[in-house]
């Protein structure tokens, strides 16, 4: 139980951070000595983290949706809801590439688990990305473009690595296509919501993995909770500190903790 909440404080506080969750959950499980029934434990993790998404951006949720629904034929439109419906296709189309090149390639993504030494090499990976990245732009994730969603949905396929950090590689992206960082964060956790959904429902596969190694349903709800509260709680300290310009930090941090890695535990 204890290494379920700090699994779930992992996970919460590191998936909506540019630091790569997958990386560290990945540090910490070896470090604790945790069997690995698969993918089971991401997955519900992540799950958590995605209802934290929803509950904290419920408002742009449920405009999407309704922009979505006037988008349909025979529909009433307003102004604003046209503009969340172009939105909500940019996000549907942000989420079938991360689909496509996930599924095309989920047998390496998987086998890349495996391996701590890669994963601090990506997360140093990582941390060169967002420094590279820069607060120049004064576009709103209102005005994104398909071209936009494709560079975005190609770069969260990326993040499918572990170590390579969703929010870290797509925030970065809408920051070299022109978005403020604060509205390319929004963008990012928008699009994130069906994406690590869709990833924790197919990591469920090895529910009966972790059965057999002993995971109850009471540790992993345990742990999708505490991803839940500590993910909430790192959304808002992001979106903080982006409004503020400090995104660099991340960036340093990302490559010290992956040489940390290697030169102490990497194989």
């Amino acid at each position: 139980m204890l290494d379920m909440v700090i699994l779930g404080l992992v996970q919460g506080l590191t998936e909506f951070l540019p630091v790569s969750s997958t990386a560290h959950l990945i540090f910490a499980e070896t470090f604790l000595g945790i069997s690995r029934p698969g993918i089971l434990l991401e997955a519900v993790l992540h799950l958590g983290t995605a209802v934290a998404a929803v509950i904290l951006f419920w408002q742009d949720v449920r405009l999407l949706i309704g922009g979505w629904w006037a988008t349909m034929p025979l529909r009433p439109r307003s102004e604003a809801s046209r503009a969340y419906g172009r939105l909500a296709w940019l996000i549907v189309l942000i989420t079938v590439i991360t689909a496509a090149i996930g599924l095309a390639l989920a047998g390496s993504f998987e086998r890349m688990f495996g391996s701590l030494r890669g994963t601090a090499l990506q997360l140093i990976l990582t941390g060169i990305i967002i420094l590279l990245a820069r607060d120049r732009g004064r576009r709103t994730m209102m005005d994104a473009r398909p071209l936009d969603a494709l560079a975005i949905g190609a770069a969260q396929a990326a993040a499918i690595i572990p170590g390579i950090s969703r929010s870290g590689t797509t925030i970065a992206t809408g920051m070299w296509v022109g978005m403020r960082g604060d509205e390319a964060a929004r963008l990012s956790f928008l699009a994130a919501i069906p994406a690590v959904t869709g990833a924790g429902l197919f990591g469920l596969k090895d529910l009966p993995l972790g059965a057999a190694l002993g995971y109850t349903p009471m540790q992993l709800s345990v742990g999708f909770l505490v991803s839940l509260v500590s993910g909430a709680l790192a959304i808002r300290w992001l979106l903080t500190a982006l409004r503020r310009g400090k995104l660099a930090g991340f960036g340093v941090y990302c490559i010290v903790a992956g040489v940390i890695v290697l030169i102490g535990w990497g194989r």
